[in-house]
């Protein structure tokens, strides 16, 4: 099963979604969702972004892959290049972060502060973001590797 996840940047603001529902429920995080067989990630990241949003993507960049385990399974986007306004979503509540707060606080889903901030600085390259968990879902490792070295 593949997904995406993408942070949507508004000056210092990201849009960040605090889940309603499982995995992660009670955490803030991006917005995406599960890939459709007819679909690609951007068209995926697109159609999930206005679902859960209201907003509409005029671009989103490519900003690498989220394995989970050491299976690549979620395509990472960003983007500050949006239109519309921000509707109420059935996913859970919408509200815009400052990034030193995603940073620190216990709230956001646990790998997030590890890549955000290369995730919204788009000089840096795509990367992986391998993420390892314990049986029990917490975090207990975290490696940035680059696509050359997959």
């Amino acid at each position: 099963m593949k997904y995406t996840l993408c942070f949507l940047q508004k000056e210092d603001d990201v849009l960040m979604l605090l889940r309603a529902k499982e995995p992660n429920k009670g955490k803030w995080n991006g917005v995406g969702g599960k890939i459709e067989h007819d679909e690609t990630p951007y068209e995926n990241c697109a159609r999930e972004v206005f679902e859960e949003t209201g907003l509409l993507l005029k671009n989103q960049i490519f900003r690498g892959m989220i394995a989970l385990n050491g299976i690549e399974c979620i395509y990472v986007f960003a983007s500050n290049d949006f239109e519309g306004d921000l509707l109420p979503s059935d996913e859970g509540i919408l509200d815009w972060k400052k990034l030193d707060w995603i940073l620190s606080s216990k709230d956001v889903v646990a790998n997030i502060p590890y890549f955000i901030e290369d995730v919204l600085d788009f000089t840096c390259e795509p990367k992986v973001y391998d993420c390892s968990y314990s049986e029990t879902g917490e975090l207990t490792g975290f490696q940035v590797k680059s696509f050359q070295s997959i």
